[in-house]
């Protein structure tokens, strides 16, 4: 509540002028007058429910927790239908960890003032740190209906979006809450978060050291920084930033959980373990304790010691689906494989034909190389050599044919026979729109060879090969259990796609029906594709890498053969795979699958068509 709002209550002559001055004290942040001034008033007329719920609000903000649930408690003793009695009782709940109490109050808070902002915002933030994100963003967005300048309200609905991996959502939100407020760090190291994650290192990096020039004693920034300069294989200078965060703060979790994939790059597995160990405790949230159990399950896998990874890995992604979906956790992906199944139903005779008239017609157009598969299936060491070629530049992961493909969809409104009746103008158009995006990301010279890597582009095929009929595929294949075991173990960023990993059975369901697809679409499409198995490739790179430049018409080059110097100076790699494309080529993950062959044993039927077609039985 305001301090200064004045709600109805019995005026006392001996009280009034008190309470006026605590307004005032409280306002210009000299909060033990306030409270001292608060408690006179409550003494001299204890049935003074407004002076109880300010001295309640007054006894939060100097961290006197319950002293400030009992105020808020005997303000509504006088009088229950005191909304910001409600409040203030919720805030002193919420600061003492007793968050389902608090959400019962900030509730009943909003029954009574509906457009009530702080209380919105409280309950949005109480429902996030319970899993319930869902509840959450309605609830934020509510406050924000109320207060469209809600700085925090903005920034915290935009550090959700975020992690929902809908970074545009939460970057637009960030930079709104950055105008309101231009030297909030909070925001500022969020907005490099999201920075990141886009792929703009640079950006991202000058956006974290203006936050730090602000607060350089900021551990979260530090952390985040390090954490970021890590992933960017930048790591004597990360080293150097975790250090002295965790000599600022010994005990900060972020801080700690770098400082771990560090020593795990290092090799340094069993105090990796240790160091992660001491920060599991019950108070973490839901997201940074499913990070910590995740690296700690990654950390034992890469110890050999399959029996404590995998109930690590389970635990870690049960965690991860709470954060992300809260207590409906099983609706993983719908949306996406729904959309993958109607895709899929475009595939026709005519579709046929039509590819292979329009190759036909124009057999000299150069169109793009799509690096395609299951994620985890080996594309980002793929794309890493093909990127090494002086004629060749690789986009990494970015939404180009995903945009292309929506305004297909919109255009053809779901009719199968549509794409193959796509006329000339509607084609320029869908080209136009994929070009454009791809401008956004790499400036694409004319003499070089373009390969767009985004594996599951896989289950978008019949809309490329339509679109791009002269297109080469580059099919990257990986033993079916060390894939999905892979994408079970990863600490994906959530989206659409990444949602199907949260749980083996889901994995298994998802490759099943996505690399069915593949062969579905290689039978009955026209396509030019070469399909490279992960395996074959780290056994014997020299030769693999000579038959995908033979693929794609291009000469030998040896600069594909010092692809690991390439990465590091590439910079950030964003994909799980950045530990491994900067090491040289190691084959410990190569059938990693069979320690955990007890644990898998129920989904292997499933998987083993895809084993044999494959070439693996």
């Amino acid at each position: 509540m305001p301090l200064g709002i004045q709600l109805l209550s019995k005026k006392n002559v001996l009280t009034s002028g008190k309470k006026i001055k605590a307004d005032f004290a409280a306002n210009a942040g000299d909060l033990v007058q306030a409270q001292a001034l608060f408690s006179s008033v409550c003494k001299l007329d204890p049935m003074d429910a407004e002076a109880w719920t300010k001295l309640s609000l007054i006894e939060k903000r100097l961290g006197n927790f319950i002293h400030a649930e009992r105020s808020a408690r005997r303000s509504l003793l006088l009088a229950p239908k005191l909304g910001y009695a409600h409040f203030a009782l919720g805030q002193a709940l919420h600061s003492q960890e007793k968050r389902l109490d608090a959400i019962e109050s900030y509730r009943a808070a909003i029954r009574l003032l509906p457009d009530f902002a702080d209380a919105h915002y409280l309950l949005g933030l109480a429902l996030h740190e319970q899993g319930a994100v869902s509840e959450s963003i309605i609830s934020l967005e509510q406050a924000l209906r109320s207060r469209p300048s809600f700085p925090e309200a903005l920034a915290e609905l935009g550090a959700i979006y975020i992690n929902l991996g809908r970074i545009e959502v939460g970057l637009d939100h960030l930079q709104h809450a950055a105008a309101l407020r231009p030297l909030d760090t909070v925001v500022l190291g969020n907005i490099g978060h999201a920075l990141h994650l886009k792929g703009e290192n640079p950006a991202a990096l000058k956006n974290f050291r203006h936050a730090l020039s602000l607060a350089p004693e900021d551990v979260d920034l530090i952390a985040s920084l390090a954490g970021i300069l890590e992933k960017m294989g930048e790591t004597v200078e990360a080293k150097r930033l975790a250090t002295q965060g965790l000599h600022l703060a010994p005990a900060h979790v972020v801080g700690n959980l770098v400082m771990a994939q560090l020593e795990r790059r290092e090799q340094r597995l069993q105090q990796a373990a240790d160091r992660l160990q001491r920060l599991l405790t019950p108070t973490l949230s839901i997201n940074l304790s499913a990070d910590i159990t995740l690296e700690l399950g990654q950390i034992y896998d890469q110890m050999g010691d399959a029996m404590s990874a995998y109930p690590m890995i389970v635990e870690g992604k049960r965690k991860k689906a709470m954060a992300a979906l809260g207590p409906n956790s099983d609706s993983t992906g719908q949306a996406y494989t729904d959309r993958h199944t109607r895709v899929r139903q475009l595939v026709t005779a005519e579709l046929r034909s039509q590819i292979e008239v329009e190759r036909v017609a124009d057999v000299d157009r150069i169109d793009p190389v799509f690096l395609i598969g299951f994620p985890r299936s080996g594309t980002t060491l793929m794309e890493q050599i093909l990127d090494s070629h002086p004629n060749i530049q690789a986009m990494e992961e970015k939404p180009a044919v995903s945009l292309m493909a929506e305004r297909a969809l919109e255009m053809m409104d779901w009719q199968p026979g549509f794409l193959t009746d796509l006329h000339e103008s509607q084609l320029n158009e869908l080209r136009q729109i994929y070009f454009m995006a791809v401008a956004k990301y790499i400036n694409l010279r004319p003499d070089n060879r373009l390969i767009d890597k985004m594996p599951l582009n896989t289950v978008l095929v019949p809309i490329i090969a339509r679109v791009f009929p002269n297109a080469k595929f580059i099919v990257a294949i990986r033993h079916p259990c060390d894939v999905c075991l892979s994408c079970l173990m990863q600490n994906f960023a959530v989206n659409a796609g990444m949602a199907n990993f949260f749980n083996i059975e889901n994995t298994v369901n998802f490759y099943s029906q996505v690399m069915d697809s593949w062969l579905h679409y290689s039978e009955q499409l026209p396509l030019n594709f070469y399909q490279l198995r992960y395996e074959d490739l780290i056994e014997n790179i020299p030769q693999k890498s000579r038959e995908l430049l033979d693929f794609l018409g291009l000469p030998w080059d040896d600069a594909v053969l010092r692809h690991t110097d390439h990465a590091r100076q590439r910079g950030a790699i964003n994909t799980p795979s950045y530990h491994q494309v900067v090491q040289p080529i190691y084959l410990r993950s190569k059938f990693r699958w069979r320690r955990y062959e007890q644990q898998l044993s129920h989904v292997l039927p499933i998987l083993q068509p895809f084993i044999e077609k494959f070439g693996y039985a």
